[in-house]
């Protein structure tokens, strides 16, 4: 029998980038999108689900009240129910654990990290048949390549992405997500990494495309409990990689650097740091 997701997030980038990582490991999947917590909610009322993968900060709805909802539901008290969001501290995860969500996932992440929890929860629920342990690959087997919401592979330019994240092993929590506008157009962002001086924001490929050098702004809102949002950071753009070395890539990589002889940029840029702390 098909498998049935549905998957909620009001950001329609970061839907496409697990819609891509389920299609790729579970290809049979059926996988339903939900913009908001009211419109799955909804949807959840009209059809059966096996898997339920949720953002925590959405309009109309949250992925908390979204879970409590479901969860207050006799029907959906086994339905598995991952929460993916950028709110990592211990109380939002204690939070989402006493209300009875299934596992708990970190932005950004890796697609395995994504594909073992999904897996995981499957299993559990007697939705999936447990894999067979896989044998060694060259290369380090089928995730080894450029990764969703992963520094690996990407390129830098004068060390400034190590600069950014210490050089970790780890891709680093996201620090928030935005806007990036630019002249005729604009993209929808994560932040990835930022300091004083300069921001890492991955996002999906659009048309118009920025260019290196454009000038640009920004709106931020960071990842953390208050949500503080952040407008009119002023920059330019000095690096843009693609994130897979093909020319089908569908995300990209922004270096930003900010135009820090502007008052309004550095007090902006500041408070976004005192707020992702």
């Amino acid at each position: 029998m098909k498998l049935r997701i549905l998957l909620v997030d009001d950001a329609d980038f970061i839907r496409d980038l697990i819609k891509r990582t389920l299609r790729k490991f579970l290809p049979s999947c059926e996988i339903i999108e939900a913009a908001d917590g009211k419109r799955a909610q909804a949807m959840l009322k009209k059809q059966e689900f096996d898997l339920v993968l949720s953002d925590w900060e959405m309009p109309e709805l949250s992925g908390e009240e979204l879970l409590m909802w479901v969860r207050g539901e006799e029907k959906f008290a086994q339905l598995p129910f991952i929460m993916i969001t950028s709110l990592g501290s211990k109380k939002n995860i204690m939070r989402a654990v006493e209300c009875g969500v299934s596992d708990y996932l970190g932005k950004p992440f890796t697609a395995e990290e994504l594909m073992t929890k999904v897996q995981k929860a499957l299993v559990k629920a007697g939705k999936l048949k447990a894999p067979k342990p896989a044998a060694p690959q060259a290369g380090g087997g089928v995730f080894s390549s450029v990764e969703i919401f992963s520094a690996k592979g990407e390129s830098s330019v004068g060390g400034s992405a190590d600069a950014l994240t210490s050089g970790a092993k780890k891709p680093p929590k996201m620090k928030g997500t935005g806007v990036v506008k630019f002249a005729g157009g604009q993209v929808k962002c994560m932040v990835r990494a930022i300091n004083n001086d300069e921001m890492i924001v991955m996002a999906k490929v659009s048309s118009p495309m920025p260019t290196i050098l454009s000038t640009v702004t920004a709106d931020l809102t960071s990842g953390s409990d208050n949500g503080s949002t952040v407008t009119d950071v002023g920059g330019f753009i000095y690096s843009l990689t693609a994130m897979e070395k093909k020319s089908s890539s569908e995300f990209f990589t922004l270096h930003i650097r900010f135009s820090t002889s502007d008052k309004h940029t550095r007090e902006q840029v500041t408070q976004f740091l005192l707020s992702s702390e």
